[in-house]
């Protein structure tokens, strides 16, 4: 165990889909996976779209290959405004030995649902933010009405300077975290500055950048910028493994292994971002685009690689294992 890991004691559980689970229990982790992605309302209205059914079998065999090869848990950041439904991800769950836990957020690029956007803090209609209380009831009561708590929650910022959307769910979001203490995961955008802006945004509401999760941020080749985000404490994602179409594994790989040697490797989360179905493509596009994009693929292909870097089974235990149990393990102190 990494020496920073705090001690679990038998008590000590983490939400997931099928109950809870000792924290020592979750084994190897993807932190960031998605089961679907997709269109929840033009789904509903045009259901030749997709095969529910193979869709939901389709989950679970590939959840299973990755067990086969030592996955053992999974983190579904599939939250609002991704078509998160969690009586899909249930019957994922029931058909597959891999431990699914959920999270909760509101992933939102082009302007709030109509829900929020007449109402809240700087809206026409002003007034309490209700986006936190919805989000907070997911952590301490469960998600869709079920007793199945999420135990992350979300928000994205993908602007080098925030937007007043941005800055709004950074707020509520910050609250949320204040009220419950889980960890915080900021969807970014690798391609600029997005990632310090969300540090910035997060640091000024009093959230500790330790309990940060900036996703994508393994993707950035600037090294002076990921050297400036990884000295801001806050978890690294390196979460796009097999993600062709955005980046080569290779590139990905030389940042982890300079990230490690910078004496980072205890803030490092890999994972794929891998949806078994996602709406936005064809599965023609998918295989064209991404044809190693899978849940096995880190422990097939990139794990091999990381050997021949150097690196053996204590640092990818503390990236697979330690590190996720110290990220889950903050939602413990409020239990």
């Amino acid at each position: 165990m990494n020496p920073t890991t705090p001690a679990a004691s038998p008590t000590d559980t983490v939400p997931t889909v099928r109950g809870p689970v000792a924290l020592d229990d979750l084994g190897p982790v993807l932190t960031h996976e998605h089961l679907f992605v997709r269109n929840s309302e033009i789904h509903d209205n045009f259901p030749s779209l997709w095969a529910e059914e193979a869709e939901v079998r389709r989950a679970a065999q590939r959840l299973e290959r990755a067990y086969a090869h030592g996955v053992r848990t999974v983190v579904d950041m599939t939250v609002l405004g991704q078509g998160r439904n969690l009586r899909l991800v249930e019957r994922v769950a029931g058909r597959t030995r891999v431990n699914i836990v959920v999270a909760t957020g509101l992933y939102v690029l082009d302007g709030l649902p109509q829900i929020f956007r007449y109402r809240g803090p700087g809206a026409p209609l002003d007034g309490p933010e209700p986006i936190i209380d919805l989000l907070e009831a997911d952590i301490t009561v469960g998600v869709a009405g079920t007793d199945i708590r999420a135990a992350l929650v979300k928000f994205a910022c993908e602007s080098d300077e925030a937007d007043p959307v941005t800055r709004r769910l950074a707020a509520a979001v910050a609250e949320v975290h204040r009220r419950t203490g889980v960890p915080v995961v900021v969807h970014t955008d690798p391609s600029g500055r997005s990632a310090m802006t969300a540090c910035d945004l997060l640091s000024d509401l009093g959230v500790p950048l330790e309990h940060v999760v900036l996703a994508h941020v393994g993707d950035i080749t600037d090294a002076v910028l990921l050297g400036e985000l990884a000295m801001t404490g806050a978890f690294i994602g390196c979460d796009r493994l097999g993600m062709a179409a955005l980046g080569t594994d290779e590139q990905r790989i030389a940042t982890m292994a300079k990230l490690i040697a910078d004496g980072h490797l205890t803030q490092l989360l890999p994972s794929h971002d891998c949806a078994s179905y996602l709406d936005h493509i064809t599965a023609e596009q998918r295989a064209f685009l991404y044809p190693d994009w899978d849940y096995s693929h880190l422990h097939v292909r990139i794990i091999p690689a990381l050997r021949t870097h150097g690196f053996g089974d204590k640092e990818i235990a503390v990236m697979l294992e330690d590190n996720p149990k110290r990220l889950l393990a903050k939602i413990i102190s409020d239990r």
